[in-house]
C-alpha cells in the first residue's frame, strides 16, 4: 500500500459487496503478515495481502479497483494454507478482478488482457502454452516488438517451447473453467 493512502472514512459498503456471506473471512484477519511473507508475488505488487484485507473493511474500493495486486496475484493458495484464520485472499482477489473488469482503467489494461490470455491458454491446452499465449497477448496490445530479443533465450533455456503442452487433464480443466462460467451466469 503506497504512503499517499490515507484512511478518511470507515466503510463497510466493500465488505458487502466482496463478501455478503461472510465466507472469505476477512473480519477475521488478525494483521499477522504471514499471508504476505509467504506471497510469491511480494516483490511484485503494490499491495500485499493482509493490506488488501484491511483496505476492503476500510472500504477502500478504488484504491483496490486500480492497483496492481488484484492482477499479479497467482492464486496459489499459499496465504489461506499460512493463514491461522484462515482468509480466503485468492477468492477477494477473484471477485476484486470482477469488479476492476466491469470499470477497466488505461493503466491496468495490458496486465488484464496478459490474464485474460493466460486463462484462455489454460482453457485450451490444460497448461499454459507460453508461446501462443504471449502471440495473442502481443497483437491484442499492439506491442510486437518490445521482447522479441528474449525469445531465443527463452527457447534455449526452456521457458518457452514451439509445440503445445500435451496434458492429459486437458478436458477436465477445460470442463472445471465451463462450470465456472455457468455459475458466473447462473448469479
Amino acid at each position: 500500500m503506497s504512503n499517499s493512502a490515507t484512511i478518511t472514512k470507515i466503510d463497510q459498503s466493500l465488505l458487502e459487496k466482496v463478501d455478503p456471506k461472510g465466507e472469505l473471512n476477512l473480519a477475521a484477519c488478525l494483521q499477522c503478515g504471514r499471508c504476505s511473507a509467504g506471497c510469491s508475488m511480494r516483490l511484485e505488487t503494490d499491495i500485499l495481502p493482509h493490506q488488501m484485507n484491511r483496505m476492503v473493511l476500510l472500504g477502500m474500493e478504488e484504491e483496490l479497483l486500480s492497483s496492481k495486486a488484484i492482477w499479479t496475484c497467482a492464486s496459489c493458495q499459499t496465504c489461506v494454507s499460512r493463514c491461522p484464520m484462515k482468509v480466503n485472499t485468492p477468492l477477494l482477489v477473484d471477485r476484486l478482478r470482477e469488479m476492476a473488469s466491469s470499470a477497466p482503467t488505461q493503466d491496468l489494461e495490458k496486465i488484464r488482457i496478459f490474464n485474460d490470455e493466460m486463462l484462455k491458454s489454460m482453457k485450451l491446452f490444460g497448461r499454459v502454452y507460453e508461446l501462443a499465449m504471449m502471440g495473442f497477448y502481443k497483437l491484442r496490445t499492439r506491442d510486437l516488438f518490445s521482447d522479441l530479443d528474449k525469445f531465443p533465450t527463452m527457447l534455449k533455456k526452456g521457458k518457452m517451447s514451439l509445440f503445445p503442452p500435451r496434458t492429459r487433464a486437458r478436458k477436465a480443466v477445460a470442463s472445471i473453467f465451463d462450470r465456472v462460467h455457468r455459475t458466473r451466469r447462473a448469479k
